[in-house]
């Protein structure tokens, strides 16, 4: 019985000890977090921004390529308006390792902002906008990411 049971444990240590690498050649995705709010310039213009952080590991440590964005409107009457396809950005340069983490902040603004994507307002009058992002990455030699959505996301006027 005594040498069922340590059997058995070693077995079980055997089996956590074993656990999938999450660095992959293909660069990974994972929307960390999603902060949305207003602000207003130096001119008194008020707007809606939007902060999206996504955590990318790539094994290569490569992931400073391309990075697209899309913005697709989930209203139940859907307005084309509010939808914007392929927003593709090159992802700026920073020291790499292999096997790498690395966070990266996706900003967006309804109003012209400085470091923040140009998203205008809600273009369907008088309705809300409401979105969620897709993202997807290609790395320096290629690879591209499976895409990463957000939950939809109202948009404030």
């Amino acid at each position: 019985m005594k040498a069922k049971l340590l059997f058995l444990f070693l077995f079980a240590g055997l089996l956590s000890g074993c656990t999938k690498n999450k660095f992959d050649t293909k660069p990974q995705i994972k929307v960390k977090s999603v902060k949305v709010g207003n602000i207003t310039d130096q001119f008194g213009t008020t707007g809606a921004v939007i902060e999206i952080e996504l955590t990318v590991t790539d094994k290569e440590g490569d992931a400073k390529g391309t990075i697209a964005i899309d913005k697709v409107d989930t209203a139940s009457i859907p307005c084309p308006a509010n939808t914007l396809l392929q927003d593709i950005y090159q992802i700026p340069d920073f020291p790499t390792t292999a096997n790498q983490e690395v966070t990266f902040k996706v900003r967006y603004a309804t109003i012209t902002l400085i470091g923040y994507g140009l998203m205008s307002g809600p273009r369907c009058q008088p309705r809300a906008d409401t979105s969620y992002f897709r993202f997807t990455i290609t790395d320096k030699a290629g690879n591209v990411s499976d895409p990463v959505s957000t939950d939809p996301i109202a948009i404030p006027n």
